[in-house]
């Protein structure tokens, strides 16, 4: 179970990292033919959680404040139980910050339920005995709502809506490590966010709209500040009605414009690609599990 400024993260499927790793120093001995090595500093490795929708208010407000402004410290802890969801241990962590969010591939051909993976980074981080406590906690039901096929593009003046998937893409967000001389755990600071570009496959049936943007950016040279695009993916519950969340694509222009690779006697369906740049990400879920 991990609880995140307090709330549980309702839909968790897998949960890595947390681990004590050693930076080892190495000195060369000359009249033998050996090392000696000893731990200079350690280091606590990130954490990767995968959730759903349904995650909770306190991983929703995260990821959504770290989009926002870059970077956002929280506190949190991961139980692990046994097979009679009795808690053996715990791990708390302090200052940890998100370093990446990565959106699923989105594919209307796609049977798979969606999930997110969650990267981050603690300053503090401590192994406390549980108590034996009952952890099993309540499911986010809404979790079943949301499939990788069940969503909708939408790019104001350009045709979105035989859009076929969406590649997986990944805000980051690095960390600069601040090591003092009287302590043996270093602080952590948000350095440099990389927002991710987009990449949309289409069907071939919508090509000319596209290909007549694609050429007016690139040949025309009309892609100023103001010829950027905002954009939108919105995720669909099963009835391709309900709006669960949106992301929301700020400056979008064209980085590439391609065709699929064309095969002798293939039964594949005739699609085009668009690689989109990205400057900014918005993040709101409107479904999730508190």
């Amino acid at each position: 179970m991990l609880d995140v400024a307090g709330y549980n993260v309702a839909y968790l499927k897998k949960f890595s990292g947390l681990a004590l790793e050693g930076d080892v120093a190495s000195n060369d001995l000359g009249p033998d033919n050996m090392q000696k090595k000893h731990v200079t500093n350690f280091k606590w490795t990130g954490a990767k959680a995968t959730v759903g929708i349904g995650m909770g208010k306190g991983m929703y407000e995260w990821i959504n404040l770290s989009f926002a402004k870059g970077s956002e410290y929280r506190a949190g802890a991961f139980t692990s139980a046994d097979f009679d969801y009795k808690a053996q241990s715990r791990i708390e962590f302090k200052q940890a910050l998100i370093t990446g969010v990565t959106c699923p591939k989105l594919d209307a051909s796609s049977k798979d339920a969606a999930y997110f993976d969650v990267e981050f980074e603690p300053e503090i981080v401590n192994w406390v005995k549980a108590g034996g406590e009952v952890i099993k906690g309540p499911i986010g039901q809404k979790q079943k709502s949301w499939m990788c096929a069940n969503f909708r593009v939408d790019i104001p003046g350009l045709p979105c809506a035989r859009i076929t998937s969406v590649d997986s893409f990944t805000w980051k967000c690095a960390i600069a490590p601040d090591q003092v001389g009287v302590g043996n755990q270093p602080t952590k600071h948000a350095a440099k966010v990389t927002v991710p570009d987009i990449k949309f496959s289409i069907s071939y049936a919508d090509h000319q709209p596209w290909a007549d943007a694609a050429y007016k950016w690139f040949i025309d040279g009309i892609r100023e500040e103001g010829n950027e695009l905002t954009g939108m993916i919105t995720f669909l519950g099963p009835d391709l009605k309900k709006e669960l969340g949106t992301v929301t694509l700020e400056h979008l222009g064209f980085k590439k414009f391609s065709d699929d690779d064309v095969e002798a006697n293939s039964e594949k369906i005739k699609r085009f690609n668009v690689e989109m740049y990205c400057e900014g990400i918005k993040f709101d879920m409107k479904y999730t599990d508190l």
